[in-house]
């Protein structure tokens, strides 16, 4: 079996994870628990300057309705069958129509914005009612574009096919519902060093979906650890870190997101095969294919192959599940002098490569070397027979 080797020093930056497994957070017989007042932080006086301006008509200040809405944490969608926008948030919803006086939020409470919603130049704009009346946040402009208002973002947002997720950035729990009602409190996310969040999110069922998370932390922020959480009928069921982190070149690529149904959960280590209720139908020791001391990415995973990657060297491993071997595919990819600067580069480089897809036994690769600043150019591995 090939063994993959680099410095010492690179090794060592290279920090291990783990996986968690997490039963249902809501209290028995009531389901997932809703927002948690606990969870308050003390709101600050904070200033903006947006893109769009503001107006007054009717004695009302209108504002870019998307705009502001996700510097206050509230997510917006559209309902086709209603006609109606929704903006959702953690502890409130707002439902209205383009023209409408009136604005409707939980437990059918029904507010007058005083002016009605509008649309300019494909903007939407809504009187600063709006946020007041319903979601506690006053706004005023202190200029043309200039807001002020009394609020601390506290989460990272994502949505995918309708459903809302919430991270709460420094406590790590996540919230999760459908656009337009009030979201349940899944589970949290165990996080650390949480800093520079980004997220995003996949629908597997309409039962289950998968929130990928990545943290990015430590001056100048080149320590990095990835999460996979996965949520099941509302409640986080099963999750997943991976760390990485130092001095590098080396990009890990996303891992795959699923392999005939079941969902991928690798902890850098050992990478899970589970069903949608979080239970493990295969294991696949990813230092014992690539060597120890590492962690791997899993860029694709087919019936008769994968590819994975090492952070110590940045290199594609093809692996052939049936028999474990291993072979670092850039040594008959690339021209040679392009193979040394790979092999010799003291901090790693990576081999550039990044998985397309697959025609028959061809495996085709975008590719880009580190030191050029040409266009990526695609390159084809050929499958043994």
């Amino acid at each position: 079996m090939m063994k993959n080797t680099k410095s010492v020093s690179k090794v060592a930056a290279v920090t291990l994870a783990f996986t968690v497994t997490l039963a249902s957070v809501g209290l028995p017989g009531y389901g997932p628990l809703q927002a948690s007042a606990a969870e308050t932080v003390t709101n600050q006086k904070s200033t903006l300057t947006l893109e769009h301006q503001t107006y007054k008509q009717s004695g009302q200040l209108y504002l870019p309705l998307r705009e502001v809405a996700a510097y206050l944490d509230l997510q917006l969608t559209y309902d086709n069958a209603s006609k109606s926008l929704e903006l959702t948030g953690v502890t409130q919803f707002a439902k209205f129509k383009v023209g409408s006086l009136k604005a409707t939020g939980k437990n059918g409470v029904t507010v007058s914005l005083g002016a009605p919603v509008q649309q300019k130049q494909g903007v939407t704009y809504v009187p600063a009612s709006l946020f007041a009346k319903l979601f506690g946040i006053p706004v005023t402009a202190t200029g043309t574009k200039d807001i002020s208002y009394v609020y601390s973002s506290k989460y990272t947002l994502i949505q995918t096919d309708g459903m809302l997720f919430w991270l709460n950035r420094d406590k790590g729990v996540l919230y999760a519902g459908p656009s337009g009602q009030l979201p349940v409190r899944s589970g949290t996310v165990n996080i650390e060093y949480p800093d520079w969040l980004g997220m995003d999110a996949h629908k597997i069922d309409e039962n289950t979906y998968v929130v990928n998370i990545n943290n990015a932390y430590g001056e100048p922020h080149i320590f990095n650890t990835r999460y996979r959480v996965l949520l099941h009928n509302g409640t986080i069921v099963r999750q997943t870190g991976m760390s990485f982190g130092g001095p590098s070149y080396i990009n890990l690529e996303p891992d795959v997101l699923s392999y005939d149904g079941k969902i991928l959960m690798n902890n850098g280590r050992t990478a899970n095969l589970v069903k949608q209720d979080g239970t493990v139908v295969e294991t696949i020791d990813l230092e014992k294919i690539g060597g120890p001391d590492d962690v791997y990415s899993v860029e694709a995973m087919e019936s008769d192959f994968l590819l994975i990657r090492p952070y110590s060297t940045g290199t594609l491993l093809l692996v052939d599940r049936e028999s474990g071997e291993t072979t670092p595919i850039y040594k008959s990819m690339l021209d040679q002098g392009i193979i040394e600067q790979i092999d010799n580069d003291e901090f790693g480089i990576g081999d550039g490569l990044k998985y397309i897809g697959r025609s028959g036994n061809q495996l085709k690769f975008s590719w880009k070397f580190a030191y050029s600043g040409a266009e990526p150019v695609t390159k084809v591995y050929v499958l043994p027979e």
